[in-house]
């Protein structure tokens, strides 16, 4: 990456933190950035594709916060309070995530975190499986029931991916507990390996 790329991209980290996804323009950024406005073309299509960027960036340094404070071996009821308290609590106050929301970008958000190479490469969601897997496989659930709780993740992650406040009200509220419920089951009669 060239250096006026990393600028631009560091001016645009800043404006969106400060303004959001909406009231952030081209200009704003080539502004923060010192740059004229023809410069970020030689960079970037698209405000989109400076702010996928950006949030790319930004979600990974979140996440990696998020894999540090989660006691990822806390019973496993305890783990998933855990785990929603401290996503929540980082993602909310953070401008740029919470743009996972916005109907304005959302469907670019979605799109690169759905499709199948990003999922490869993703480290948060790559830990997760992994973590997830090792501890079922540790409490002792069975192998065959274990590839379908893993199933489940996959579809949890795809509903994450296609789905929003915006699409049903009450999701935000939903999803956690739809998860916090499964694990309960998952864990209420662990059938042995």
């Amino acid at each position: 990456m060239t250096d006026k790329k990393a600028k631009l991209r560091q001016a645009a980290r800043d404006v969106f933190a400060q303004k959001g996804y909406k009231s952030t323009n081209i200009s704003d950024i080539t502004k923060r950035a010192g740059m004229a406005v023809g410069s970020f073309y030689k960079h970037y299509a698209s405000k989109e594709a400076i702010f996928l960027d950006v949030y790319i960036e930004e979600n990974a340094t979140v996440r990696e916060k998020i894999i540090q404070q989660v006691d990822w071996q806390a019973e496993p009821e305890a783990l998933i309070e855990q785990f929603f308290q401290v996503n929540f609590s980082l993602i909310l106050q953070n401008k740029i995530l919470t743009e996972w929301s916005n109907p304005a970008i959302s469907p670019v958000l979605h799109q690169h975190f759905s499709s199948e190479e990003v999922k490869k490469n993703y480290n948060f969601h790559q830990f997760l499986v992994e973590t997830f897997s090792e501890r079922l496989q540790e409490e002792g659930i069975a192998p065959d029931l274990i590839e379908e709780i893993m199933q489940v993740y996959q579809l949890l992650y795809y509903v994450d991916c296609h789905m929003t406040e915006a699409d049903f009200a009450g999701y935000n509220e939903a999803m956690p507990t739809l998860i916090r419920y499964f694990v309960k089951g998952i864990f209420a009669d662990k059938p042995q390996s």
